[in-house]
């Protein structure tokens, strides 16, 4: 699936209501998916292995589609800086929550 970041999210979507305290808790939760802060993961943008810690809980919006819901998922932090369009697995997509 193709996607963008979603610029300036912060402001609009600062942080998930409790009793989240991230938006990579808030996706771990939905997605039925904690990750063990021990382990590496492939970050789904870059392909890169990183440590939980080094993951952040993006905001992206799908590209070339009618659906401009924003999603949550689970990016390193370089990824989450990136101003292009990148492919990762649409399964990975957790909605944000309509009432932001």
């Amino acid at each position: 699936m193709l996607v963008k970041n979603v610029k300036g999210s912060s402001k609009v979507s600062p942080s998930p209501q409790p009793p989240y305290k991230s938006w990579l808790e808030y996706w771990e939760n939905y997605k039925k998916s904690p990750l063990d802060p021990g382990k590496i993961y492939k970050c789904p943008a870059c392909g890169k292995g990183y440590k939980r810690s080094d993951f952040d809980g993006c905001h992206v919006q799908k590209v070339n589609s009618p659906d401009k819901k924003w999603y949550i998922i689970p990016l390193c932090s370089s990824c989450n800086q990136r101003i292009d369009i990148f492919d990762v697995d649409a399964n990975l997509l957790e909605d944000v929550p309509s009432n932001l």
